[in-house]
């Protein structure tokens, strides 16, 4: 079947006329130069592993280190101070407009898995180093309750700026420029590395396989992979800001511990290739190891395609633009606009509890853990047997809508408590817009063809988040595109507003458009496996690398699959998770039901007054409620009741 590759003369003409229809000029002056570049297409079957070379007239193209493509700049000097000099305080902001204490659900009952999804490709196609010694810090507002609750007025939120092309910054008709710092194509670099050195560490170089870990688990940071071996200092470098966390996970993406239903991603397509290893030694008993390992990394990178444009982007709501072919003249690289504002959508959709199920639809007896205290843990994986808990129970959790609210564990407890580490992640996607010279809002909408607002009423059909933009930002024009995009009505049957979609829908395109190797497009695939990888979903994945077998097909949209489960445990009462307990003021909630319902969350003391009476939508899985208790609540006793559909459960805590 492979031999078909070669049969394809048509290939050839393809390639030619398509260039040669571009410019008269090539006809006359470049035909032979073409004609090399049609024969080496032929004799390139795979990928190189940092992304030269995929474009034969711009080999450069999408490659590690190349910059990242800017609209109108919007640094305050027109080189390279930051954009928004006058505009309102990043934590002021963040205080006044994010702050989440109850349930948003997505409207649509999207699933965890599609936060995760977005966040695992994005660190496909994205890394921006951090500059190692430019800092741009955010000032915290005096008083802020989390961060500087006694009133310096000093404290200060700790950013450097992005590292930048070093030729670039020089005057006005040569702006700072950035790179990016893996390679822009859909190629499972997540997987693999976009390095050659962090790709042969990860391979064992026998049957083509890539290393694992007791448990079938990524490989650890140490000599032989295992968690007992010593620390291999040549092991490539992971993110890991907790200097006391030793032993880690080591994946083809340095943020692959970052969380473990991220980890279990990237620990779900390393089993596939090597799944599809163990295929391809059957099929081909003659091929050598870096056949099987290419082979399997090509079908991989295809599968993870599929999963985007044929699933993961329609039930975001995209129209994806059916695929006419590879188009040389397409540029794939990445948006600044897109890395820095739009795709960092994801942020406002993620959940604050990881709920962990086996596989008969019980709640695991470790119980779920708080997002904030799974970051960077490589525990959490092990602590439960391995991945399978979280890709069973975060099929069951509705993700967080799309909007202007972020919960508390990404707004005051990224990595860490406020103060020891504990940083905003609102803050900091707005201060990084403003330090990669991002435009204001109005400015990059009419970049990409859309009419800018004239006022603030036109923003959403909610006044009171109008309200809330004018009295933040006063003027229109100052507004910060990452806002501007969260807070716009999401266009019919979708996730995003306008702005939003028009901008990740051109990234993807071009990212299809402008791969050579994009799997519809490699002539080294027969008819037959392009087929089958075109039919490939999520869920299949998972359920050919891990004894799961109680996930929904449709893994993007939450489903109740443990139906039974929740109607046994709400016959008489509402069961329901509370966590942490003791609580200091932060605390989340699970609450699973098995259809769409009104419910009241109320918080009463030992003396049953009620400090706090809440308004609920549930949705049909488990719901996540993430709630600040209010700032002058003593400590004490309390008790958290829920009441939906006649039914109700309490559950007691501990106020520390």
């Amino acid at each position: 079947m492979r031999q078909q590759a070669f049969q394809e003369t048509v290939f050839f003409n393809h390639q030619i006329f398509f260039l040669m229809k571009k410019s008269l000029h090539l006809q006359f002056f470049f035909l032979p130069l073409l004609l090399v570049l049609a024969l080496k297409v032929q004799a390139q079957e795979y990928r190189t592993i940092d992304g030269t070379g995929n474009n034969l007239i711009h080999p450069e193209w999408g490659a590690v280190g190349m910059h990242i493509i800017n609209g109108t700049p919007g640094f305050s000097d027109g080189i390279s101070a930051p954009a928004g000099p006058d505009w309102p305080n990043p934590r002021f902001v963040s205080n006044a407009l994010f702050a989440q204490s109850t349930l948003t659900n997505d409207s649509r009952g999207l699933s965890a898995y599609t936060w995760v999804w977005g966040q695992f490709i994005d660190h496909d196609l994205t890394l921006s180093p951090n500059h190692p010694s430019e800092v741009m810090n955010i000032a915290v507002p005096p008083y802020d309750a989390y961060f500087d609750p006694t009133g310096t007025g000093t404290v200060t939120i700790p950013m450097n700026r992005s590292d930048y092309d070093p030729a670039t910054g020089t005057g006005i008709n040569n702006p700072r420029t950035y790179y990016n710092g893996i390679t822009a194509f859909v190629d499972a670099s997540t997987i693999y590395g976009s390095d050659a050195p962090r790709a042969a560490w990860l391979r064992t170089f026998s049957g083509g396989k890539l290393k694992m870990s007791a448990g079938n688990l990524l490989p650890y940071n140490t000599t032989t992979g295992e968690y007992d071996a010593p620390v291999d200092p040549g092991a490539p470098g992971m993110a890991m800001p907790f200097p006391n966390v030793l032993k880690y996970f080591v994946s083809g993406d340095v943020r692959a511990n970052e969380n473990p239903f991220l980890a279990g991603l990237h620990t779900l397509f390393a089993r596939e290739h090597n799944r599809l290893c163990n295929e391809l030694a059957v099929q081909h008993p003659e091929w050598t190891d870096e056949q099987l390992y290419q082979q399997a990394r090509k079908l991989v990178g295809a599968e993870i395609q599929a999963i985007i444009y044929e699933e993961w982007l329609p039930v975001l709501g995209m129209e994806v633009t059916p695929y006419s072919g590879y188009d040389h003249f397409v540029n794939p690289g990445i948006l600044n606009v897109f890395n820095t504002a739009a795709y960092r959508y994801g942020h406002t959709t993620i959940t604050s509890l990881m709920v962990r199920m086996d596989n008969n639809g019980e709640y695991m007896p470790q119980g779920d853990i708080l997002l904030r205290n799974a970051f960077f843990n490589p525990t959490a994986i092990t602590e439960v047997g391995g991945i399978e808990p979280y890709l069973i129970g975060m099929a069951t959790v509705v993700q967080q809508d799309f909007d202007c609210k972020i919960i508390d564990d990404l707004r005051n407890f990224l990595f860490g408590q406020p103060g020891s580490g504990g940083l905003d992640l609102v803050a900091t996607n707005i201060n990084r817009g403003r330090d990669r010279g991002l435009p204001d809002y109005n400015t990059v909408r009419t970049d990409f063809g859309l009419p800018a607002l004239q006022n603030f009423s036109e923003f959403s059909s909610d006044p009171l988040m109008n309200e809330n933009l004018e009295f933040v930002y006063g003027d229109i024009n100052k507004i910060d595109p990452w806002v501007g995009m969260l807070a716009e009505n999401h266009m019919p049957d979708a996730l995003f507003g306008k702005t939003a979609m028009t901008i990740v829908k051109k990234q993807f395109m071009d990212l299809r458009d402008g791969d050579r190797f994009y799997y519809e497009n490699d002539y080294w695939l027969t008819e037959e496996e392009k087929q089958w990888i075109k039919n490939t979903r999520l869920s299949d994945v998972i359920r050919r690398n891990a004894p799961v077998t109680i996930i929904q097909d449709d893994i993007f949209v939450a489903e109740p699959f443990l139906t039974g489960v929740f109607e046994r445990k709400t016959n008489e009462e509402i069961a329901f998770g509370l966590y942490p307990n003791p609580v200091h003021q932060q605390m989340s909630l699970r609450i699973g039901v098995v259809q769409k319902q009104e419910a009241t969350l109320q918080i009463a003391d030992g003396q049953g007054k009620v400090v706090v009476d809440r308004a609920l939508r549930l949705s049909p899985g488990n719901n996540i409620v993430s709630l600040s208790l209010p700032g002058d609540l003593p400590a004490g006793y309390y008790v958290a009741t829920i009441v939906a559909g006649g039914r109700t459960g309490s559950q007691s805590f501990i106020k520390q």
